[in-house]
């Protein structure tokens, strides 16, 4: 914040973080206090800026106080090995206080998975009874009630497995994908992908977080995000097509994006799309993906496969599908108005199923497949590349039209 901490109370070493406390600002609970009236009010009491590393406002906006790797001035006793976050208000705090109080601690858990969370006043001894509530008690609570549904991807991407024990990528997940945990063990979770019902494994304490709900879906095959709304600036990550994302405002050809850590990112506005705004032709979706590179169970701009290819680019127009080509095939022939289609017949949208194999028709005398072959999502010419998977397969590929 402008005007912040001249000088640190000290760097605060990130291993030795133990505790995540809560405060509140003690002002009355009508009262609009921000951070900057933080920041006054404990320069005028001879400190070096605010105390605290994160403010909650009384409609739940986040402001930043101290960086997070400058020790705090909130516990005294705990300021070299904890976090604070400081809501404002006394006794009665709002709904969306609480709701954006539950996703900073979740994101901060994520990087700090053995910190325990407390209100200021079981952190240290201290006759003061902030945050006045029992904040153990509602974080256990909001624990049992939520569970761990609805939590979302905070990463580009992530790899799920068959086990925890197996380093075989099964397929990956993206950057705000929600997934439901089933179960936990050693830092690793048995998730449930909303989108198609994939189960698996993937590294969940470092990986997953409750965020605010999707407004956007990336809709170019990668993208950079950057810390300014300005091609020069730095970039913060690689996201890729199918991200979801939280747009909170678009000004001047960009979309400000709300990043899971509290930070800020923006991405031309061509981007992302609102999640109800679908496209229109899933064929000019995939050939986005023209030239990217082939990966057995990936799902990213790093890396597809033949299913994640078509599975995008559904999705992309609004059509839900499994995961795996063979799911893909069931799933296509039970579809009311599917045909089976003759060679001969083929044209745009087609898709061409082998077993273990799936690729679409660009047109007539084109097809597209992520292809071990070449390595890559590649295009050809459609007869030379049924033949040739057909001898790959042992087996001839069957051509199925969706209905429109």
């Amino acid at each position: 914040m402008t005007g912040q901490n001249k000088t640190p109370d000290g760097l605060l070493d990130p291993d030795a973080i133990d505790m995540l406390v809560v405060h509140c600002s003690d002002t009355p609970d009508d009262q609009p206090v921000g951070a900057r009236d933080i920041q006054e009010m404990h320069l005028g009491f001879g400190w070096h800026g605010i105390g605290y590393h994160q403010v909650i406002c009384r409609d739940g906006t986040r402001e930043a106080g101290r960086p997070e790797y400058w020790r705090g001035a909130h516990a005294r006793g705990a300021n070299d090995r904890s976090l604070s976050v400081c809501l404002i208000g006394r006794t009665t705090f709002t709904e969306a206080q609480m709701n954006s109080l539950g996703a900073l601690l979740d994101e901060w858990r994520t990087r700090y998975p053995h910190a325990r969370i407390l209100g200021h006043r079981d952190a240290v001894e201290t006759h003061k009874t902030c945050p006045n509530f029992d904040v153990e008690s509602w974080w256990h609570a909001r624990s049992q009630t939520a569970g761990d549904d609805g939590l979302t991807v905070t990463v580009p991407k992530v790899a799920l497995t068959a086990s925890p024990a197996s380093g075989a990528l099964e397929t990956e997940l993206l950057f705000g994908e929600s997934v439901k945990v089933l179960e936990r063990t050693d830092g690793y979770g048995r998730v449930v992908l909303e989108t198609d019902g994939y189960e698996g494994w993937v590294k969940a304490d470092m990986t997953l977080a409750a965020t605010p709900p999707p407004t956007h879906r990336l809709c170019c095959a990668a993208i950079y995000v950057l810390a300014s709304p300005d091609v020069t600036s730095p970039s913060l990550m690689r996201l890729s097509m199918g991200a979801r994302l939280v747009v909170s405002a678009t000004h001047d050809g960009w979309h400000r994006v709300e990043l899971p850590d509290g930070s800020i990112g923006w991405i031309p506005e061509m981007a992302a799309r609102p999640l109800d705004n679908t496209e229109d032709d899933f064929v000019s979706v995939a050939e986005r993906f023209l030239g990217l590179p082939y990966l057995w169970g990936g799902r990213s701009a790093a890396g597809l496969d033949c299913s994640a290819l078509v599975q995008l680019s559904l999705q992309a127009v609004g059509v839900a599908c499994p995961r795996n080509s063979g799911d893909q095939y069931d799933w296509a022939k039970s579809r009311s108005g599917t045909k089976v289609i003759e060679r001969r017949d083929t044209r745009r949208g087609d898709l061409v199923f082998w077993p273990g194999h799936v690729g679409l028709c660009s047109s007539k005398t084109a097809f597209l497949h992520a292809n071990a072959h070449h390595h890559a999502v590649a295009a050809e010419a459609t007869q030379d590349a049924l033949l040739r998977t057909d001898a790959a397969s042992k087996a001839e590929g069957i051509i199925l039209r969706l209905a429109r």
